[in-house]
């Protein structure tokens, strides 16, 4: 049997031991104004809701869509409507041959950021786009679960994707790999202003995913946005019912 000598002060890169808990320098309280519930809930039960979602952000000037070229991996149920909390990541600027990065905490935040989550939040993760190396595992998507989060949004890596299909978290994420963050990526902020698909998001706006896109809507116009997009989408089912049957046979 293989031992392996870890030294008493290096922390092994395998288990969740420590991992997750950084706070980064830069956290804001989740104090954004909150939508009220049976608003999100009207918004969940429509079809075709990101393609509306996104006509109606156009029509507000703002083009904060996210097609599914650009953040393709999902898993879960196929829509997710909620408010979004924002994890911004950096690629670590030590080595991983750095002699003592492996005796320093690992900069993931994934745990301490949840904890401030409210159920139904969204988080969404800037990790550059960093296909290399994972910022949300098995362990930290359970995390996600617990805290009552709708779903994960990332711009980056993720990994452990049969655990997190049996915890049926939806997640949207660029890309798999088995390789972890730990040590490889540092946390910036918690609720800060990010970049995610090539779009900027904010905590507290509206997430509307599903499996056309993403689209994320500012908070200050996101009230008006629910009412266009309840109204456009009664327009288009009238629309639909008025529509001269086929002829068959």
């Amino acid at each position: 049997m293989l031992a392996l000598d870890l030294g008493s002060s290096l922390i092994p890169v395998s288990g969740d031991v420590g991992t997750g808990t950084f706070q980064p320098g830069d956290v804001r309280p989740a104090d954004f104004k909150r939508i009220p519930r049976q608003r999100l809930e009207s918004l969940s039960r429509l079809t075709g809701l990101s393609s509306t979602a996104s006509d109606v952000l156009d029509e507000l000037g703002y083009g904060l869509s996210v097609s599914t070229d650009i953040l393709g991996l999902r898993t879960g149920p196929v829509r997710v409507v909620g408010q979004a909390l924002t994890i911004r990541y950096l690629p670590e600027r030590r080595s991983t041959s750095h002699p003592d990065l492996r005796r320093s905490q690992s900069r993931l935040t994934h745990h301490a950021a949840f904890a401030m989550a409210q159920p139904g939040d969204v988080a969404v993760i800037e990790a550059g786009g960093m296909p290399a190396v994972s910022v949300l595992g098995g362990i930290g998507a359970q995390s996600a679960a617990a805290a009552g989060l709708a779903g994960c949004i990332v711009d980056g890596a993720v990994r452990d994707l049969e655990q997190i299909q049996a915890l049926g978290l939806p997640v949207w994420a660029r890309t798999l790999t088995p390789r972890t963050g730990k040590w490889r990526v540092e946390a910036m902020a918690i609720n800060a202003p990010i970049a995610c698909g090539g779009v900027q998001v904010h905590a507290g706006d509206l997430v509307v995913a599903d499996e056309t896109g993403i689209c994320f809507v500012p908070i200050e116009v996101a009230e008006a946005a629910i009412d266009r997009i309840l109204e456009v989408t009664r327009q288009e089912a009238e629309q639909l019912a008025s529509a001269p049957a086929r002829p068959t046979g």
